[in-house]
């Protein structure tokens, strides 16, 4: 149990030090403990910034040359 308990607090050091070096890229104030972090925050999510980025590019391609539309069937 003693052995789990470190590891536990070692994770939510880590996890406090990142957050707090997040924040002050960020500029914001630098948190003392995870409890107070805000019950709505969200961490960036890398994956869904991609996913945007690649929406983002696909729009812009599809808007500067539009798919060609097929021939009428006669």
């Amino acid at each position: 149990y003693a052995v789990r308990e470190k590891e536990n607090n070692e994770d939510d050091a880590t996890r406090l030090a990142r957050l707090n070096e997040r924040f002050k890229r960020e500029g914001k104030p630098e948190l003392k403990k995870l409890d107070d972090l805000p019950k709505d925050y969200q961490e960036p999510d890398p994956y869904l910034d991609e996913t945007v980025n690649i929406a983002l590019d696909l729009a812009k391609l599809e808007k500067a040359r539009p798919a060609e539309q097929p021939a009428p069937v006669k």
